[in-house]
């Protein structure tokens, strides 16, 4: 079974969208806490003390959050993203395909998870964000879809039925 893809390729707007919506979805009950307390404190700070702990809740919150993803952001954006490209999905492997003639080729044994969104598949490569964008408009036929994540349950990385 080989199942093969359009050739696609995705903008560094578009690619900078999507690594930011999945790092804020992926945090968000940390987000809701953060906001949830500093909103507290911010209505109980009758004083001075209560004031300063909210504005430090808000720097810490920056410090924590927002400036790993920053400094992280490039590290995740190498300029492969961007060639045009298809794949070739066997049982076994996944071969990347690129516009300048270049290959990526792993095992599915390589992936450590697999995000599945309404528009797109993000195949991790490793646990500090190194991913594989997958337009689901690449695949030539909803056959190939269905394939392709039947593929991906039998190899225990996603679970079509929760």
């Amino acid at each position: 079974m080989l199942i093969k893809t359009k050739e696609f390729n995705i903008t560094p707007q578009e690619l900078r969208r999507l690594i930011t919506s999945i790092y804020f979805q992926q945090r968000r009950i940390i987000l809701l806490l953060y906001a949830a307390t500093t909103v507290l404190i911010l209505l109980s700070a009758n004083n001075e003390f209560g004031r300063l702990l909210s504005i430090y809740l808000i720097v810490s919150f920056i410090y924590m959050m927002i400036v790993p993803f920053l400094i992280n952001f490039k590290k995740t954006m190498p300029v492969c993203n961007f060639i045009a490209r298809y794949w070739e999905i066997d049982e076994e492997f996944i071969c990347i395909y690129y516009e300048d003639g270049s290959l990526t080729k792993f095992r599915f044994e390589h992936l450590i998870n697999v995000v599945k969104q309404q528009e797109f598949y993000c195949l991790y490569l490793t646990a500090a964000g190194q991913l594989n964008y997958l337009p689901v408009s690449a695949f030539e036929s909803e056959k190939d879809i269905h394939r392709f994540e039947l593929l991906l349950e039998g190899k225990q990385l996603i679970k079509l039925w929760k």
